[in-house]
């Protein structure tokens, strides 16, 4: 979704983010808005789409008499001004029959599903006869207004129709592709015949500027993805007369996309996505007269805008993963397809591109997949191949090649079906001649974005922690002015595997439009492995996603060596006032194959402090005695701490999305064990030290008790370590070290964490009432 909408924040508030907005960006809005009164004037008097729009569309050499013929011929002519693969359907169906033959039956399979026009998305499947009616929601089978674009209530919730996103991704058609596999492939006569029809069927209940499917520019830009690959797979085949009929469409999407860019609105994956889009069109279809100008457009936006998408460490500046990979998708789409043309982008979007398949790099989790942060649907600007929703691979394999980078194929594993496609089988026989390394680190720092990965080894059965010590997203403001951004409030949060299986993750994204707890709980910090104080969010939660009052992450700690590191952070947003109070976090990944979580809280007054561990699907989660819960065989978690903690575990109980659940993707529920720890204090400082170790029949068990200070950790007669963190001490510290070991074995010496000893608050920010 795009921008929070206004309702939601009251008239003080849009007041606020009104003076807040530069003199450009109130100029933009004040001439959009002009542009589209007088669209919807022209959208009233039928004449928004008029029927010769295609002939008088095209180049003057194209125009006149004939034209139909003329244009058909030119895209004869200039239908391989597209990525390679296109052009090599020899090569490409002989690979498909050996190397990709597992792909290929897929391929056959999902194509036969949308012949049959079933159609699966968010965790569902939607079952359709013959007809299609495009602007009902799929799950409650209500129409949507066929009304003007701009006047479709598509902000706000839902109004009656249905959670939006679910009547978009429909209408994205990426189940095209398959078909376009399909007639590429095995001249699939029924894939063809089934294309044709729901292409033509769409483009007859979705005239151009009317109704749910034009209300968002991004819409339209997905479906010219979906249009185009399956356009360029299918050209060859097509009958004349539909033929005509979508390049009409292929037009109407640019035209719209280019008057409405979100510039403002959506600056981030929804303007870059809109103008890749555009770029593609403005590429593949050079006949229109306007081509030249919308690749200028589209170029002028990627590159103008470039800065403002990705932290210096090549991560997102939105905070979500899966958007993240949409953005570098985007201007890798874009850029590929200008090379394709001659057209080659600047050295800066390149750089930009290799960094944010780096930062891809640094996040996959032993089982090759991305941890899940922040917002999330299933829209993927690359997709020819299905693999689960969270595994992004195929980056890494175009990246090793692009880049000359063996560490990248070494991640990557294989050189996946997407990136076949983009980089055709030039960039398939380079991939396989490039020797594959492992990257020289492995734990990494990606300080801009404030991600921090302890990381064992890059293999498989790796141990593994992801600490998030960043912002909300950036550009958020600790004011009362109202931003919105697919960040979620989840500061200090860790994901964990151990042994290469999942341990604590993230408890992903269940709905943009639902309503209620069940919308709001993925976004906020309940729903996160990290703290809450007094039942509050780290930030204010104004609805959807409007935030104001944003935290500020303070990362005060990192160190790294062969298979040991540890970060350690804090951050205010719960210190705002004299009796607030500061989270401090170290995380510690010990060589030895176990992790150290040490949580400090320094403030005045009584609070309630509770913490938050939501652990993977699959196994039961089971208290151990007081103070420990057993996950499965997986692993083991204990703690200690100067005060008395009560502990509550759920799987997915019936009172609310935060009784252990998860949203492992946009509209999907699974329960998962949770695990919550809560305590009152009035101490000005408070400890809650916690060790994660793995579980399993192994030849040397491990056990963990308590001591005066702190946690032993022993596995057999291999290893000891005393953890101490001054559990005992009420008063802030009065040394560096937070979280110290002695070995009880060895000649090693005693390691520690160490951090600042004081509060990072109170801030200047507005103290208003949370």
């Amino acid at each position: 979704m795009s921008g929070a909408p206004d309702r939601l924040i009251g008239l003080g508030r849009r007041l606020s983010k009104l003076r807040a907005m530069s003199p450009t960006e109130l100029t933009h809005r004040l001439r959009y808005k002009a542009v589209v009164t007088l669209e919807r004037r022209a959208h009233a008097r039928g004449r928004l789409a008029p029927d010769n729009r295609l002939a008088a569309a095209l180049r003057r050499d194209l125009q006149g008499a004939g034209w139909e013929s003329r244009l058909l011929q030119s895209r004869a002519a200039s239908a391989s001004r597209f990525l390679p693969s296109i052009g090599q359907r020899g090569a490409m169906r002989t690979l498909f029959e050996s190397r990709y033959a597992a792909e290929r039956d897929d391929m056959r399979q999902r194509a036969a599903d949308t012949r049959a026009h079933r159609f699966s998305f968010f965790g569902e499947t939607f079952e359709y006869g013959h007809d299609i009616a495009w602007q009902d929601d799929p799950v409650t089978r209500k129409a949507w207004p066929a009304a003007f674009h701009a006047d479709v209530p598509v902000h706000g919730g839902n109004k009656g129709y249905g959670d939006v996103k679910h009547v978009w991704e429909l209408s994205r058609q990426q189940y095209l592709v398959d078909l376009g596999r399909a007639v590429f492939l095995d001249d699939d006569r029924e894939s063809l015949a089934s294309l044709q029809f729901l292409v033509r069927s769409w483009m007859a209940g979705n005239p151009y500027g009317t109704g749910v499917h034009w209300s968002c520019a991004l819409e339209p830009a997905f479906r010219a993805f979906s249009w185009i690959w399956s356009y360029a797979l299918t050209w060859h085949a097509l009958e004349d007369d539909f033929h005509l009929e979508w390049l009409c469409g292929l037009y109407d999407a640019a035209r719209f996309i280019e008057r409405h860019l979100e510039h403002y609105s959506s600056p981030y994956n929804h303007l870059v996505g809109e103008a890749a889009a555009l770029y593609m069109l403005g590429a593949t279809f050079p006949e229109f007269a306007d081509a030249e100008r919308w690749r200028a457009t589209a170029r002028a936006v990627l590159e103008g805008r470039l800065a403002e998408q990705f932290y210096a460490d090549g991560g997102s500046v939105e905070q979500s993963t899966f958007y993240h990979h949409a953005s570098v998708g985007d201007y890798l789409l874009a850029a590929l397809t200008a090379r394709a043309i001659g057209e080659e982008f600047s050295p800066t979007i390149w750089q930009a591109i290799e960094r944010g398949i780096d930062f891809s790099a640094a996040l996959v989790l032993p089982d090759g997949r991305i941890p899940e942060i922040g917002g999330a649907d299933d829209g993927k600007p690359i997709r020819m191949e299905h693999l689960t929703l969270w595994d992004f691979r195929p980056y890494q394999a175009m990246g090793a090649v692009l880049f000359r980078r063996g560490d990248l194929k070494a991640i990557a594993g294989r050189f996946h079906e997407d990136a076949l496609w983009l980089l055709g089988t030039d960039g398939l026989a380079q991939f396989d001649a490039l020797p594959a390394a492992l990257p020289a680190r492995t734990s990494v720092a990606l300080p801009h974005s404030g991600y921090y990965v302890l990381r064992s080894d890059w293999s498989a059965t790796a141990d593994y922690v992801c600490f998030d010590c960043g912002e909300q997203a950036a550009g958020m403001r600790p004011d009362g002015i109202p931003n919105s951004m697919h960040g979620h409030a989840d500061c200090l949060s860790i994901i964990v595997s151990l042994r290469g299986q999942r341990v604590l993750i993230d408890s992903g994204f269940h709905a943009y439009n639902c309503g209620g707890a069940w919308e709001a709980h993925f976004r906020e910090t309940a729903a996160h492995n990290t703290a809450r104080i007094d039942g509050r969010d780290q930030a204010l939660h104004l609805g959807k996603m409007a935030w104001s009052n944003s935290y500020r992450a303070f990362p005060e700690g990192w160190h790294a060596s062969g298979r040991e590191a540890w970060t350690v952070g804090a951050h205010d947003g719960y210190d705002r006032a004299p009796e607030g109070v500061t989270h401090r976090r170290a995380v510690w990944l010990r060589d030895a194959g176990y992790v150290i979580v040490c949580d400090e809280f320094l403030g005045q007054g009584e609070h309630d402090i509770e913490v938050n561990f939501q652990f993977a699907p699959g196994h039961a989660l089971a208290a151990e005695g007081d103070n420990s819960v057993r996950f499965g065989d997986v692993a083991a978690l204990h703690w200690a701490s100067p005060v008395a903690w009560t502990s509550t575990l759920a799987d997915g109980g019936d009172t609310g999305p935060d009784a252990g659940w998860i949203a492992p993707s946009l509209g999907v529920k699974q329960a998962a064990p949770r695990l919550t720890l809560r305590c009152r204090t009035a101490a000005a400082r408070t400890v809650l030290l916690t060790v994660l170790v793995p579980g399993g029949a192994i030849d040397q068990p491990w056990t963990v008790h308590r001591d005066e200070d702190g946690l032993v950790v022993t596995r057999g007669t291999a290893m000891t370590d005393r953890i101490g963190a001054s559990l005992s001490s009420r008063e802030p510290r009065d040394a560096a070290s937070l979280v110290e070991i002695t070995p009880a074995s060895g000649d090693r010496s005693i390691v520690v964490v160490s951090a600042p000893r004081g509060r990072v608050g109170p801030t200047h920010r507005s103290t208003e009432q949370r």
